[in-house]
């Protein structure tokens, strides 16, 4: 709209120039007059241009349709937050219920409580392929085409498995004789083994099949290799019987081993599926008691309602009212939502509905940046939808045109040239440049701009010996701290003496600023991000802090929820030893010992006898008992903001924890004043809704401020920084999915489970292989995407422990160092290459727009006082031109013409 803007005040020769550089021809007189009628024509459309998510778009369609949706009118969508809280509500109450006992004994034996609930969340993601894969009711025919597609038999079990195969034992008591008098120990060791086994009756045997088992077969259940088995030169010409006989045994205990480890599947699939669905069912009827939906559901129902026949007056209504689709990061779109853009634009190629009208689908996606498998984006749907639409314009005898988008208006040209030389690796090429396809070639619009690409030498741990347990030393033992400790405090400073030292940005014609800086990692978890976090905050550097937060997970906020369960339940005296101890209270060991030790009740009655004391104890005793008191009369927000503000407990947490604290006690005291805005005002409500949903804080890291942003790869998708640092480049990406899919023989999903390792079988390893390629594929999307957010520097680092992964990050980015021409090396090892500034500064954004903004007199001067005579003038006040005028044509539209000329974003 800006550009439209600019075009209906532009001169003739100026509009001429643009219009040319962009449609490659120059324009006519009746062309020109309609390049200046655009932008009112925008501002003209009904309820205005339409941007949205997917999400959004869903949701508006099911508004207007609820009744064909099946929905009440007045539905909901459920934010992230509350949906996990139902989701555990609906767990806590399957569970309770315990309908299934022995499902949850053998899950019991197989997770702990906080993985079932992962693998509930994960399920529940995939419920649409559950449901496909096992109607209600149905469940008992999944396991049986599961046991199918696993080789077992109807009702097979373990006990009886090993009981047959105790039947069907060969007689090697011979062959255990000659291992027993073999020259060899191990032969030896193996013959007495073989004999012990062999005199115990059937029912013994069965109850020590693994020792029979561990005669032949390794710890993974593999058979040993023959001179394991027996050894030629103590066993002499007996050996190839001897061979033959243990041969035949441990493949056949082989093969056994694998049929159990399918049964071992089979039960734990069984199990999960026996509480998941359970809890499944139970949000959905959670969800719908209370009118709501979650994002998932946006998308299933609105796919629903356009695939109905019964509702095709509903395309109908749409289809008169769109005219262009825009389809923005088609790449990261999942099955479902094609088939919501499917449906949407069918008619733009259907008979006369093709050719009446210029209608058209604009589709704008790199598969290189699809980066989201862990929420179902399907990169190869780009390329099949995209020869899809181009056959239904074919068929059509529409136009189709593939746009490549190889010019970068982002990077400077040092930092497309490492991007192109990484790729250029065989190594890097999977899932970014497909096989067949030209080497990767970017074109820098920023030719002539100065820009720089450093690698750093990794920081290696430095193996220092943990010291002797239950040995306290004389003195303090010296460390040089862990590797990613120490990569973090030297990036800290390396950002405060650019900032300190006044180093430049050629490109921009100024000086560094913190807000140029964004730190890109893999992964949250570890000790990496608080570390760097801590030391740019006692380096007085700003930094926004971390871009999600799991509040429960935080230092402060464990201890504001201990005081919290104190005061519910004072009895609780495990959590009010924890509140006292935390800063809020400051007690010491000593304070807490002399309150504990001989009481004869409960720690808040032995409490409240200090109460009016002058002494530490008689202060902490007059502090719970005001909190008591309030507690059942104020929200949870008003009761934590007087314990952190006017009791002083902020600023004793931050003198105990250090100021990156400040981030999690904000957090949780707005995360406190929104449940209260959406739920009624009570602390066990608060309480038990943020440990049920986890409470994942996400924060927006605001380009405008002047603060150092971290972010994860994925979070920065779409965004870019004059400065960025890659300093996780050598350590692992994507954790395991926990459930996984497989085909069974009619192609039909197949839901597996496996715990660990001892529950593997082939088509569940064919699965983890090509899960494995997927994950290689994705990485190394991840790591172009994360190379192009730099827009003038490039600042790549790393550390490991022990060894380094192969095909790591940092070892590819080295190769692409080793191909670029002029990389100079410093004496620290580190390499750079880089480019010196040979055309124009670039203009900051910020700089051009504060410079053609004039603000008029009046909004620059105070306000004047209440009750003074002066008034503004009638000329200084606004005009009727200025500002932003209400569109009365901007309300809910029924008839489908609020969707006319929309966009839908992914």
């Amino acid at each position: 709209s800006r550009d439209l803007g600019e075009w209906a005040v532009a001169d003739d020769a100026t509009l001429d120039g643009r219009i040319a550089r962009l449609t490659g021809v120059a324009p006519d007189a009746a062309q020109r007059a309609h390049a200046r009628r655009l932008f009112a024509a925008v501002l003209d459309l009904p309820g205005g241009m339409r941007i949205s998510t997917i999400h959004a778009f869903c949701q508006s369609l099911l508004r207007g349709f609820p009744l064909e949706a099946g929905l009440t009118p007045q539905f909901s969508v459920a934010e992230d937050r509350d949906a996990l809280a139902m989701l555990a509500e609906a767990r806590e109450a399957v569970l309770g219920a315990a309908a299934s006992t022995d499902a949850m004994e053998a899950l019991a034996a197989l997770t702990p409580p906080t993985s079932f609930a992962e693998l509930v969340r994960a399920l529940n993601q995939d419920r649409a392929a559950l449901a496909a894969a096992a109607p209600p009711g149905q469940e008992g025919a999944l396991l049986a085409r599961l046991a199918r597609r696993l080789g077992l038999e109807e009702g097979e079990d373990e006990p009886g498995l090993i009981a047959a195969a105790v039947a069907c034992t060969p007689d090697l008591a011979e062959i255990a004789g000659l291992l027993a008098g073999s020259k060899t120990g191990s032969d030896r060791e193996r013959g007495a083994r073989m004999r012990a086994w062999l005199a115990l009756d059937p029912a013994a045997r069965a109850a020590a099949w693994a020792d029979w088992c561990g005669i032949f077969l390794t710890k993974e259940e593999a058979a040993y290799s023959d001179k394991f088995l027996a050894t030629k030169g103590g066993l002499g010409n007996a050996q190839p019987i001897v061979l033959a006989a243990m041969r035949a045994e441990a493949d056949r205990l082989a093969a056994i081993a694998e049929r159990r480890r399918a049964i071992r599947l089979l039960g734990a699939t069984r199990a999960l599926l026996a509480l998941a669905a359970p809890v499944i069912a139970a949000y959905a009827v959670r969800k719908s008691g209370r009118g709501m939906l979650d994002f998932d559901d946006l998308i299933d129902k609105a796919r629903a309602v356009l695939r109905d026949p019964g509702s095709a007056w509903v395309l109908f209504k749409l289809d008169g009212g769109l005219d262009h689709v825009l389809l923005d990061e088609a790449q990261d779109s999942n099955a479902a939502q094609w088939g919501i853009a499917r449906a949407l634009t069918e008619e733009f190629f259907a008979g006369a509905g093709a050719r009446d009208r210029p209608r058209s689908v604009f589709a704008v996606g790199d598969v290189k940046q699809s980066i989201y498998g862990f929420q179902g984006a399907d990169p190869d749907g780009f390329t099949r939808e995209r020869d899809h639409f181009q056959s239904a314009a074919e068929q059509a005898e529409l136009g189709f045109r593939r746009v490549q988008l190889n010019v970068s208006f982002r990077s400077t040209v040092p930092v497309l040239d490492l991007v192109d030389k990484v790729f250029e690796g065989a190594a890097a090429q999977p899932g970014v440049v497909e096989p067949g396809e030209p080497p990767l070639k970017h074109f820098a619009d920023r030719e002539g701009q100065a820009g720089m690409v450093e690698l750093w030498p990794a920081e290696e741990d430095p193996g220092d010996s943990p010291p002797e347990p239950w040995l306290v030393p004389e003195a303090p033992v010296a460390t040089t701290g862990s590797a990613d400790a120490r990569l973090a405090v030297k990036i800290a400073h390396t950002i405060k003496g650019w900032v300190a030292n006044g180093e430049m940005l050629p490109a921009r014609a100024r000086p560094i600023r913190y807000g140029d800086v964004l730190v890109l990692v893999r992964k949250r978890s570890g000790a990496f991000i608080p570390t760097l976090v801590r030391t740019l905050k006692e380096l007085g550097v700003a930094v926004g802090g971390l871009d999600r937060l799991v509040l429960v997970n935080q230092i402060a906020v464990q201890d504001l929820l201990a005081l919290a369960d104190a005061l519910l339940l004072p009895d609780d005296d495990l959590q009010l030893a924890g509140a006292l101890k935390s800063p809020i209270f400051g007690l010491s060991e000593d304070d807490l010992f002399t309150l504990a030790h001989g009481r004869t009740g409960s720690l808040a009655v032995a409490l409240a006898r200090h109460r009016a004391g002058a002494s530490a104890l008689g202060r902490a005793a007059d502090l719970f008992t005001q909190l008591a008191q309030r507690a059942d009369f104020t929200g949870p927000h008003t009761l934590f903001a007087e314990v952190l503000g006017e009791h002083g407990g902020r600023a004793r947490l931050l003198a105990r924890l250090g100021p990156d604290a400040a981030d999690a006690i904000d957090e949780f005291l707005g995360t406190a004043l929104a449940h209260e805005r959406a739920h009624p005002p009570s602390l066990q409500l608060f309480v038990q809704w943020l440990r049920q949903g986890g409470a994942m804080v996400k924060r927006e890291q605001d380009a405008g401020l002047d603060q150092v942003r971290i972010m994860t790869v994925h979070n920065a998708k779409g965004l870019q920084a004059p400065i960025v640092i890659l300093p996780d480049t050598i350590g692992p990406g994507a954790t395991d999915r926990g459930v996984r899919w497989g085909d069974d023989f009619d192609g039909t999903k197949l839901p597996y489970w496996a715990p660990n390792a001892s529950f593997h079988v082939p088509p569940y390893r064919d699965l983890l292989d090509a899960e494995r390629a997927a994950a290689e594929r994705e990485s190394h999307r991840l790591l172009y995407v994360a190379l192009t957010r730099a827009e003038d520097r490039l600042l790549i680092a790393g550390w490991q422990r022990k060894t380094r992964p192969q095909g790591c990050w940092y070892d590819l980015i080295a190769e692409g160092f080793s191909r670029l021409p002029e990389v100079e090396q410093a004496e620290d090892g580190v390499l750079r290459y880089a480019c010196a500034q040979t055309a124009p500064p670039r203009t900051e954004a910020a700089a051009a727009a504060a410079q053609s903004c004039v603000l008029p007199e009046w909004a620059t001067r105070p306000a004047p006082p209440e009750g003074a005579e002066e008034a503004l003038s009638p000329s200084a006040l606004p005009g009727e031109d200025e500002g932003p005028v209400a569109n009365p044509r901007a309300a809910n539209d029924p008839t489908g013409q609020r969707f006319r000329r929309g966009r839908l974003v992914h």
